[in-house]
C-alpha cells in the first residue's frame, strides 16, 4: 500500500503499542503483534502516526496532525518509508498476507530458539495464561487498598523482625536435630514459594491486561533461575502497573514467609519445626533482599527500569560510559550532546553505583576464597588460582556481552 490522501489505514486488531520509554537519547515504543508473537521498536514519531491508524483518519487528517504536534511534514518519501515498514511487518489490516505472517511468526520463533545455548536456556513446563486469567479474577480483592495496606504492615513487621534477629535465627537454623528430614523439606518448601512467586508475576500481569505466555526453569550462567514470561508488561501504559507487576513477586514471597513466621512463635524451643522455619525466614528474606537488588537482571532491576521508564537500563547505561570513556572522539562527544541531562544522570550513577557493587561483592568473594586455599596450597598458588579463576570469569562475561549486543531486543522480561 502506497496510500492516497483519502485512506483511512488502520492497524491490524492484534498490533497494540506501549508507552513511551528512554532508550539512550531517544524515546521508543514497542509494537506488539499478537499473531505472529513479534515486539518491534519504533520511534516517537511512527508511534504517532501508527496511533492515528484506526480506520478514521484519513492520511490527510494525520498529515495535518503531525504537523500540528512536530512542526514538520510528513512529506511523500517519509510515508513512503512508514508504510515499507508497515508492510515489512504486515501490521496493516487488509494488507496483510496469512503466508507472510505465518513466515514472521517462525522467523522469530527460529531467532528464540537460536538464542539457546550452553550460556542461555530455557525449558518451558507450562502455558500458564488461561490459568492465570482465572486467578486474577478470582483474587481482584488482593489489587486492592484496603486488602494492599494492611499485608505491607504485616510483611514489614515480619521482615523487621527477621532482621533484627538474624543472631538467633541463624543460630537455630544451622543446629538441625533431624537435617535428614529438615533439608529436604527445606527445599521442597522453597520452590513451593518459587512457584508462587512466577504465579504472582503471572496473575499481576494477566489483572493489567497482559498475557503470560510461559512459566518454566532458565539456565542464565552460571544459575539456573525459575521464570515467567510477562513481556506483555512493556504494553502497560501505567507505570504502576509495570513496575506493580515486576514487584508482585517480591510481595507474594514475603506473603508466604508470614505463616512461616507464625509457625517459628508458636513452635517451643527444641520441637520440630522450629529450626526448620528459622532458616526458611533467613533463606527467604535474604534471596528476597538479593533479588531486590537493580544491579542483577531480577525483579528489582525490572521495577527500577520501568520506574524510570527505560526500556534497557543496564545496556543503556553500558552504551553511555562506553561513549564517555572514548570523550576525546569527537563522534562520541556528538553522541553525548544528544542525551538530555537527566538521562545522563541516571546513567552515570547506575553505571558507577553498579560496578562499586560488583567488585566489592567480587573482591569480598576473592577474600574468602584466598583465605581458604591459603591452608591447602599456600599463599603463592591460591594468587595463581584466583586469578585464573578470574580470567575465566572475565572471558565468560566476555563473550555474554558480545552475545547480547549482537542480539536485537525484542521482548521484555
Amino acid at each position: 500500500m502506497t496510500g492516497t490522501a483519502h485512506d483511512r489505514p488502520r492497524l491490524r486488531p492484534e498490533v497494540a503499542l506501549g508507552p513511551g520509554m528512554r532508550s539512550g537519547p531517544r524515546t521508543v515504543h514497542h509494537v506488539k503483534d499478537a499473531r505472529t508473537g513479534c515486539y518491534y521498536r519504533v520511534g516517537s514519531r511512527e508511534y504517532f502516526v501508527m496511533g492515528l491508524m484506526d480506520g478514521q483518519h484519513t492520511i490527510e487528517d494525520i498529515g495535518r496532525s503531525y504537523v500540528d504536534t512536530f512542526d514538520r511534514r510528513l512529506g511523500p518519501e517519509h510515508w513512503q518509508q512508514i508504510f515499507t515498514m508497515l508492510g515489512r511487518y504486515q501490521l496493516l489490516d487488509g494488507y496483510a498476507d496469512d503466508a507472510a505472517l505465518d513466515r514472521l511468526k517462525q522467523a522469530h520463533e527460529a531467532k528464540q530458539s537460536a538464542r539457546q545455548g550452553w550460556l542461555r536456556r530455557r525449558w518451558v513446563i507450562l502455558r500458564p495464561d488461561q490459568l492465570c486469567a482465572a486467578l486474577a479474577s478470582r483474587l481482584s480483592f488482593a489489587f486492592r487498598t484496603a486488602f494492599l495496606v494492611p499485608a505491607f504492615v504485616l510483611l514489614a513487621a515480619v521482615q523487621l523482625f527477621v532482621w533484627t534477629h538474624v543472631g538467633a535465627l541463624a543460630h537455630e537454623a544451622t543446629h538441625q536435630k533431624h537435617p535428614v528430614i529438615t533439608l529436604p523439606l527445606s527445599a521442597l518448601v522453597v520452590w513451593g514459594i518459587t512457584v508462587l512467586h512466577e504465579f504472582a508475576h503471572g496473575v499481576t500481569c494477566r489483572h493489567f491486561g497482559g498475557r503470560v505466555t510461559e512459566i518454566g526453569v532458565s539456565w542464565r550462567f552460571p544459575m539456573l533461575v525459575p521464570y515467567c514470561r510477562t513481556d506483555d508488561i512493556v504494553l502497560f501504559q501505567r507505570r504502576r502497573a509495570r513496575v506493580g507487576t515486576a514487584f508482585a513477586g517480591i510481595f507474594v514471597s514475603w506473603l508466604a514467609l508470614v505463616p512461616v513466621a507464625a509457625w517459628w512463635w508458636l513452635a517451643g524451643d527444641g520441637m520440630f519445626g522450629r529450626p526448620l522455619a528459622a532458616g526458611l525466614l533467613l533463606f527467604g528474606s535474604g534471596a528476597t533482599a538479593i533479588s531486590l537488588l537493580p544491579v542483577l537482571r531480577s525483579d528489582g532491576y525490572v521495577m527500577l527500569t520501568h520506574a524510570l521508564n527505560i526500556a534497557d537500563l543496564r545496556r543503556e547505561s553500558f552504551r553511555f560510559w562506553r561513549l564517555r570513556l572514548r570523550w576525546r572522539d569527537p563522534a562520541a562527544r556528538e553522541s553525548l550532546s544528544a542525551y538530555p541531562p537527566r538521562d545522563i544522570r541516571t546513567y552515570a550513577l547506575y553505571g558507577s553505583v553498579s560496578l562499586l557493587l560488583l567488585l566489592s561483592a567480587y573482591g569480598a568473594m576473592m577474600s574468602v576464597w584466598f583465605s581458604s586455599l591459603q591452608h591447602w596450597v599456600g599463599p603463592t598458588w591460591a594468587v595463581v588460582i584466583l586469578a585464573a579463576e578470574t580470567a575465566v570469569a572475565a572471558g565468560v562475561l566476555s563473550a555474554v556481552a558480545r552475545g547480547s549486543s549482537s542480539e536485537r531486543r525484542t521482548t521484555g522480561e
